[in-house]
């Protein structure tokens, strides 16, 4: 007698049930490493960038304005500005992220780089590198900070998100200092 092996209707809900949970415990974890990824990716980037600006400062006395003069190539063509108006020297950028040099010196901040996501959740949130402040004095240590902009720039972080939501949970770094047109946060 040959007996019939199958699986009931409840065994296989449980089956499902389980997937589910298992997915929705797993997503989120998922989408934070991928983020994590993207952000490694751009701050390498960053630094190559800020490498390079060194070297054109020890061979020109200044900071480059643009990225054409330095010895890096930076793959991308869009020019999608970040910070608008006369601070802004020079832009780079591909669909998710902005890599922007800014020359602020006459009365801004200085002289920095921004690397900014354009695109996503994270839209506005990203990195600072400030070279020189705005009497041209050059920071020998090159800090990279994470920022979160809320006011003053194109593209502004979601205000639905909570602070930290990028540079905190993702990038795991502390704040640093918040003021009205940004949080910054010092990398791990």
């Amino acid at each position: 007698m040959k007996s019939k092996q199958a699986f009931t209707l409840i065994e296989l809900l449980v089956v499902v049930l389980i997937i589910g949970i298992l997915a929705a415990v797993a997503l989120p974890q998922y989408t934070k490493v991928v983020e994590r990824s993207k952000s490694a990716q751009a701050l390498t980037l960053l630094n190559a960038v800020a490498q390079a600006q060194l070297a054109y400062l020890l061979a020109n006395g200044e900071y480059a304005t643009k990225f054409d003069d330095l010895a890096i190539d930076i793959p991308w063509t869009g020019n999608t500005q970040f910070l608008p108006g006369s601070n802004a020297a020079d832009t780079k950028s591909n669909a998710d992220w902005t890599l922007q040099i800014e020359d602020a010196r006459s009365g801004g901040y200085g002289v920095g780089i921004y690397m900014i996501r354009t695109n996503g959740k994270y839209k506005g949130a990203g990195f600072r590198l400030l070279l020189a402040d705005a009497s041209s004095n050059y920071n020998e240590d090159l800090p990279i900070y994470c920022m979160e902009r809320t006011t003053g720039a194109l593209f502004l972080f979601d205000s639905s998100l909570p602070a930290g939501a990028y540079c905190a949970q993702i990038i795991k770094g502390s704040l640093k200092n918040e003021t009205q047109f940004n949080r910054l946060y010092n990398l791990p």
